[in-house]
């Protein structure tokens, strides 16, 4: 028989018999019994780990073999020893696992959910032309999105350990610079668009709220009352951000519409419960460290409720006759999903996917403005 693999042996020996006879327990027979005239082989590969081998003394028990190792196993791993200590290879491998982790690190960082959300408002049919206007928006969300995540480290290694600075993928130095080069490129880019003065105000009141929400001993997250108005005006401003920006890379005027004006009342309100919904998954952490937040104060359960109820009411309240079906769709959904989570016992893990999912539900409102 021969056995090749991380781990090779090679021995030779008779058939006996395998089952001690005077062994009163059948269950270990096969390990307890040694034949008189089987040897006990030592590996040659006594310092290799591998999971085959258990221990390096091992008993033969009846087992007839032949002695020799796979010469086509040892070319193989020569060869792909060699490739490996190459450093050429070592090289670009190195460089480029650096580049695509750190890519993907900056990515989770900036809040995948809410960059999906922004650039869904985006025309597609204009997007080339359009492009510098989502580049001071992205660079807002992804500042506040860093400092939140640098003052909240503590909170989150309960709430989020996945998150790249409490997981160790960024070091918090690190994440210091990139939020000044984000700042800067965002106000360079707002400066070059020559929008109006109203917008490179907007955006620079942006950053100061970024920094007011999360930095102490400022810190307005952790009151409910400026919570809720930095949350209003932080999405009222994203609004008016997206249209001037936009209008202004394009070369037309700021003019008001009435569709505007539906955008902003309807999404300001989806605004409000989507950062209330972010809450619920971070009640453990904001109750340890002192964290007052409305979700805190009401409990998980009522919370839920809450955020889900604002939601039907402006499903409700904004409607047109195209609007009808896709409502009710998308009520109908919401409704589901707050079942779901009540049935998971308003779990953290849980919490976070039901406010995903009202992520999703911003997104959707974004494609049925298209046939306002």
């Amino acid at each position: 028989m021969e056995v090749s693999s991380v781990c090779t042996f090679s021995f030779q020996t008779n058939y006996h018999t395998l089952l001690n006879p005077h062994n009163k327990n059948p269950k270990n027979s096969l390990l307890s019994y040694q034949h008189p005239k089987t040897p006990i082989i030592k590996s040659s590969y006594d310092n290799f780990p591998s999971k085959y081998c258990l221990t390096k003394n091992f008993h033969l028990l009846g087992l007839n073999s032949h002695n020799r190792i796979s010469s086509q196993s040892r070319s193989i791993r020569a060869g792909n020893d060699q490739i490996e200590g190459s450093p050429h290879h070592e090289s670009d491998n190195s460089i480029a696992t650096k580049i695509l982790n750190f890519g993907h690190t900056c990515w989770k960082l900036q809040r995948p959910y809410a960059v999906k959300g922004m650039i869904s408002v985006a025309c597609w049919g204009l997007m080339w032309k359009a492009f510098f206007a989502l580049v001071p928006i992205l660079s807002f969300n992804f500042f506040a999105a860093i400092m939140n995540q640098i003052y909240d480290v503590d909170i989150d290694r309960i709430n989020k350990p996945d998150l790249p600075l409490v997981s160790g993928e960024m070091s918090i130095e690190t994440a210091w610079i990139l939020s000044i080069i984000v700042a800067l490129t965002g106000l360079i880019v707002t400066i070059k668009l020559k929008s109006a003065p109203l917008f490179v105000f907007i955006y620079i009141f942006g950053i100061f709220a970024g920094i007011a929400y999360s930095v102490p001993p400022i810190r307005w997250k952790q009151y409910p009352f400026t919570n809720f108005l930095i949350i209003i005006s932080s999405h009222v401003g994203l609004a008016f951000t997206s249209y001037s920006a936009t209008t202004s890379s394009l070369g037309l005027p700021f003019v008001w519409r009435p569709a505007f004006s539906f955008i902003i009342a309807f999404m300001t309100v989806m605004g409000i419960t989507i950062a209330f919904a972010k809450d619920i998954s971070d009640i453990e952490g904001d109750a340890k460290y002192g964290v007052s937040t409305v979700a805190t104060k009401l409990g998980a359960r009522n919370m839920t409720f809450a955020v889900s109820g604002v939601l039907l009411l402006n499903y409700l309240v904004f409607k047109s006759n195209i609007m009808i079906l896709s409502h009710a769709i998308l009520a109908f959904c919401l409704i589901f999903q707050t079942r779901e989570l009540a049935l998971a016992n308003y779990a953290s893990a849980p919490s976070r996917q039901f406010f995903e999912f009202i992520w999703l539900l911003y997104y959707a409102e974004y494609f049925v403005y298209v046939f306002i």
